[in-house]
């Protein structure tokens, strides 16, 4: 019978034979993992998937879709590897070029995708035809919630990288209004084999309620976001020691402007429904967002964290992380202050730079309270998982600073927190 475990086996029995990484069966094992959870995927399964990855590794090559495939069934076979954590659990491999490039407004494009396909994903639930997983399915008014707030997200990006996909003006009047099944749609037309094999395989929930899709989904757009935000500051860095100094101030506004731009995030996340988080969170045990890189890469790019952040969980749980800053990494607070006492930054560059981290430490200190006030309605007193301390420790850090040395204006430090 088509769709059961037993053809799935059957198709990959075939494949470890004689298959290649183009016809592999991607479709087949999403459906399944989708429809029973990863957690509960078989180990005869699980047993065959390792097998096939063995055989993968003995006769290809490293064309980019043989390291997709590497990637996918590493993913896969986290939790049946011993190995599962944040990155795993979130599919992050899954969503790194597979290329030796970054092409330009990578972050823009892969956010659209993202969220396009979260919008596919509710409308199937809002139309009665939803797709798996489909526990817990949360009522019409709060799945059109959910298609107005991932549309402010896409707004501006679909703004900068799909040309016509929205109305600018519209957009400057009323953010948030663009029909969100026409621009998911254009997002999704627009998909190349490699973005599409990238969108059906990066959801792998650990269990079958339908709320995990938009939590996953949600968690990749940070992430994707923070790649972005690490790169372009690492890019400030190298201008701030070069013959344009000031030009470092746009590419801190703009980490500011994407940032601030990816507050509805929280809003989106925040239509989750709590019976559900919980229900399947018992099932992520060993996947705490504490093990982000991503944030981790941003924070350090910012200024040199004091030695007692590094060697708090914070940073332990992200060793590469870590080593990187104990290597000396450049920051963007110390090489301003290098080139501010060579005098080879001016006045008035030295004032633009001051004032766009400025406004990167004010959107981050309003990102930092969403997401503690998100925490405290979703977890409330729970440890976190994987036995991090949760509320409590978010709630340590929320006062931080990414730029200790340049004190903020009394005007940006009054900025009410997002919603």
């Amino acid at each position: 019978m088509e769709g059961t475990e037993e053809s799935l086996r059957r198709e990959l029995s075939e494949w470890r034979g004689c298959g290649t990484a183009r016809d592999f069966p991607y479709d087949a094992v999403i459906a399944r993992l989708r429809r029973v959870g990863k957690h509960f995927l078989s180990g005869a399964l699980l047993g065959l998937l390792a097998e096939c990855r063995d055989a993968l590794g003995g006769r290809t090559g490293q064309e980019a879709r043989d390291v997709f495939l590497a990637r996918f069934l590493d993913v896969v076979l986290d939790k049946y590897d011993d190995r599962y954590d944040y990155p795993s659990y979130t599919a992050l491999p899954l969503l790194r070029p597979t290329g030796p490039e970054e092409p330009a407004g990578l972050r823009d494009r892969t956010v659209l995708l993202l969220l396009a396909d979260l919008v596919r994903f509710e409308r199937l639930a809002l139309e009665g035809t939803a797709a798996h997983p489909d526990g817990m399915l949360p009522d019409a008014q709060l799945l059109g919630k959910r298609l107005r707030l991932a549309v402010r997200v896409m707004e501006p990006a679909a703004l900068r990288v799909l040309d016509g996909a929205v109305d600018p003006v519209s957009v400057a009047a009323t953010p948030g209004r663009t029909p969100a099944g026409a621009l998911a749609d254009a997002v999704l037309a627009d998909a190349d084999t490699e973005e599409r094999r990238m969108l059906l395989t990066s959801v792998q929930p650990v269990y079958v309620l339908h709320d995990e899709y938009l939590f996953l989904r949600v968690l990749q757009s940070f992430e994707t976001t923070f790649r972005f935000m690490s790169r372009t500051l690492d890019r400030a860095v190298g201008v701030l020691r070069g013959e344009c100094p000031g030009d470092a101030a746009t590419l801190i506004a703009s980490v500011a402007d994407v940032l601030r731009e990816s507050l509805p995030l929280f809003s989106l996340l925040a239509t989750m429904q709590q019976a559900s988080f919980q229900e399947f969170r018992q099932y992520t045990d060993g996947a705490s967002a504490i093990q982000s890189e991503g944030y981790k890469t941003f924070e350090s790019y910012c200024s040199t964290p004091l030695r007692a952040r590094l060697d708090s969980p914070a940073f332990t749980s992200v060793p590469k992380v870590r080593e990187a800053v104990l290597a000396g990494r450049d920051t963007v607070q110390d090489t301003w202050e290098d080139v501010i006492s060579s005098g080879w930054l001016t006045e008035p560059d030295a004032a633009a730079v001051r004032a766009a981290a400025q406004q990167l430490e004010a959107v981050h200190q309003r990102w930092k309270q969403t997401h503690y006030r998100l925490a405290v309605r979703m977890i409330g007193a729970r440890s976190g998982t994987g036995a991090t301390e949760g509320v409590p420790y978010l709630k340590s850090v929320v006062a931080n600073r990414l730029f200790p040395a340049m004190q903020p204006t009394p005007a940006l430090e009054q900025q009410p927190a997002a919603g």
